[in-house]
């Protein structure tokens, strides 16, 4: 009986260690043979006909010495057509690592494919295949189509934001040089019907058809809808000063601002004969301002 029980016993623990070497054989034959690819930038994108780089790893060859691998890969799209192909063999041992540039065909057109590494070696005894998904997109002098656009698209952003930021900053000191033609006022006026027309046209960007109305209500002073000068029935220099106070009381130091910048502007285009009339009302303007105190 117990020869019996040790015969049994011993059966048992054959069949244990067999299943336990069975698996044991598994594992290791599933580990055998390792291969994986990752991408060396964090978006995998090539163009048309250039080479695509990858990180190629082997792992866990199994036994000694060195072995001649045969990696093979594919560039496929995403119907798993295969679309190109080549092989390398490798000597390696227990692990290698490398950088692989597979070429891509010239004639691919945008869109997304794949790459498929494929090892191979003597008494292999488990597949070894991985995949990497790409992108294929057209270059132009350089560059990716993707990223002229973000360019693009940077510089339209930042030169509306300049654009809109001048505007802002600048809105409030606009002039505007009026191209009224006073042949018929004296020649001795028509500096001064010019000076008017371009302060109430650049305080009209500012406050609208208000600067009409302002500009109608001063005793001496007639202007048009258009902002025009009709008549002037005072000294020329009091109509542009009582002009301007007014202006300031509506869009604070800015009417000062804007009558000296038209005033600049209109002395340097004048004839020389002109010049002195546009330079005493410059050195009113100047005396005026001093009385003007910011809100």
């Amino acid at each position: 009986m117990i020869h019996g029980n040790f015969i049994t016993k011993l059966i048992i623990l054959l069949i244990i260690s067999s299943i336990l070497f069975w698996a044991n054989n598994f594992v290791w034959a599933q580990n055998l043979d390792k291969i994986e690819i990752t991408a060396i930038d964090q978006f995998q994108k090539v163009a048309p006909g250039e080479s695509l780089p990858i990180a190629i790893k082997l792992l866990n060859m199994g036994g000694s010495g060195r072995v001649d691998v045969q990696i093979t890969y594919r560039v496929g799209d995403s119907s798993r057509n295969i679309l190109s192909e080549e092989s390398e063999t490798v000597a390696v041992e227990t692990t290698a690592s490398f950088i692989k540039q597979v070429k891509i065909p010239p004639d691919l057109k945008p869109g997304k494919y794949f790459v498929l590494a494929e090892l191979k070696y003597p008494d292999q005894k488990a597949p070894a295949v991985t995949t990497l998904p790409f992108f294929v997109e057209y270059k132009f002098f350089g560059f990716f189509l993707s990223q002229w656009l973000i360019l693009g698209a940077v510089i339209l952003l930042g030169s509306s934001s300049i654009l809109l930021i001048n505007y802002y900053v600048n809105k409030s000191r606009r002039i505007v040089v009026s191209n009224f033609d006073y042949k018929n006022v004296p020649g001795n006026l028509k500096p001064y019907y010019e000076l008017i027309s371009d302060i109430i046209l650049s305080m009209r960007l500012h406050l609208g058809d208000k600067a009409i109305s302002l500009a109608n209500k001063l005793d001496g002073l007639k202007v048009s809808t258009n902002g025009e000068v009709l008549e002037i029935k005072k000294e020329p220099m009091e109509i542009v000063t009582l002009l301007t106070l007014a202006y300031e009381k509506n869009q604070g130091y800015h009417g000062i601002w804007i009558s000296q910048k038209a005033l600049n502007f209109r002395e340097k285009m004048a004839k020389d004969s002109d010049k002195s009339e546009y330079r005493k009302t410059a050195d009113l303007l100047s005396n005026v301002s001093k009385y003007f105190v910011k809100n």
